[in-house]
């Protein structure tokens, strides 16, 4: 039978812990094989398929034959199968997605409000104050609200973006500093607009003219500039109406991510999956890896300016960066592997013939050697093996 793609499988951690308990016992595979009752030949065979964690989906009744075989206990490899009981349930990682999805629909500006609805868990006020059992979030609410979340980062995102074209319109005259109060009475007419959609058209009038006059009397900018900005609002506002923006929704449930998580894989699938995981622990990585390389290079400058080399020539030093941090990942403080990578760069002919300078090569190399290595603490696992 065909096994959902959420499900408990052998971790490679378990194989290591058992073969561990094996020699603890001091037993070789084939008299672990015959202690646990397995005979004829090739007995060894399940033990060795074990340790490496070739049996996928091993029964309860064959690891407790094992274990009994060594003379060991479920407890011995309790925190590893706790790790697995750990993780989040099928149905909070169905919700994880469904708002990763939803976050990716809007800037990332605002990503981030929007995911922290996954932080949260809705307990009633109304719930007693000692209870036993903590009150369970509902997942669809929340995903609604993200939804409405995103909806509303998308909606100030496509204000922002028409405010700043009509404030540089709003006359050569126009001071940064009135630019930006100009926006923000923008914002807070198109926030009226959006919150009277329903009221009658005269509770509309009536805020919209209370706004235009605290803002006249704050301001002190001519009225017929703060009425080109409001009239310029209004009229977009009508048309983001019109076009159906200000309904918008993310067009997603949870139903159609649980439908992918549980059903059965195949191995091709299962294949599929991982060279995705594999894709997206490289992106995160090298992501992780380009800020850390650019960052390193920033604080170069300084050592830069100090040695007088001037900005049109630093280009021939922004590779060694890359050198130096593939250096400090695979590499020990000092040894020939890290000595033979840089030189490699450093002692090159033809960046020497550039213009780099190798002493100074070697001082910055130092310098990024020692700060590549306080941040790959910071850095997610590489996804790659080292060389």
């Amino acid at each position: 039978m065909r096994r959902p793609t959420d499900t408990f499988r052998f971790p490679p951690e378990l194989g290591k812990r058992l073969r561990d308990l094996r020699l603890r016992a001091g037993l070789t595979q084939a008299e672990l094989a015959q202690a646990m009752g397995r005979a004829g030949k090739g007995r060894a065979c399940i033990v060795s398929r074990m340790e490496k964690g070739r049996v996928r989906y091993p029964s309860l009744g064959l690891v407790a034959d094992f274990l009994r075989g060594c003379r060991a206990g479920f407890k011995d490899i309790l925190d590893l199968l706790d790790l697995y009981t750990e993780l989040p349930t099928t149905r909070q990682q169905v919700f994880g997605k469904a708002l990763e999805r939803v976050a990716a629909s809007v800037p990332a500006k605002w990503q981030a409000q929007v995911t922290k609805y996954d932080q949260r868990i809705d307990i009633p006020k109304t719930a007693p104050e000692k209870t036993p059992v903590q009150a369970k979030p509902d997942l669809s609410k929340r995903l609604e609200r993200a939804k409405k979340m995103a909806a509303a980062a998308r909606r100030r995102f496509l204000y922002g973006q028409f405010l700043k074209d009509v404030v540089g319109k709003a006359g050569p005259d126009v001071s940064l500093n009135d630019r930006t109060h100009f926006f923000n009475h923008g914002l807070q007419w198109f926030s009226i607009l959006y919150a009277t959609r329903k009221s009658r058209p005269a509770a509309r009038d009536k805020r919209l003219a209370e706004s235009e006059a605290r803002f006249a009397e704050a301001s002190g900018l001519p009225l017929p500039q703060i009425r080109y900005v409001q009239d310029a609002v209004k009229e977009h506002f009508g048309e983001m109406e019109r076009k159906g923006d200000l309904d918008w929704l993310p067009a997603l449930s949870l139903d159609e991510y649980e439908a992918s998580l549980l059903k059965p894989a195949g191995r091709r699938e299962l294949r599929e999956e991982q060279r995705r995981e594999f894709s997206r622990r490289i992106e995160e990585y090298e992501v992780a890896r380009r800020a850390a390389v650019e960052k390193v290079w920033q604080e170069l400058q300084l050592l830069l300016d100090e040695a007088g080399v001037p900005k049109e020539r630093r280009a021939v030093y922004r590779p060694l960066t890359g050198y130096c941090f593939a250096a400090a990942l695979n590499s020990e403080p000092g040894s020939e592997q890290e000595r033979r990578q840089l030189d490699e760069y450093i002692l090159e002919p033809h960046r020497i013939r550039l213009g780099l300078d190798t002493a100074l090569a070697q001082r910055l190399a130092g310098t990024m050697l020692v700060r590549f290595r306080e941040l790959a603490r910071t850095l997610p696992p590489a996804p790659r093996p080292k060389r």
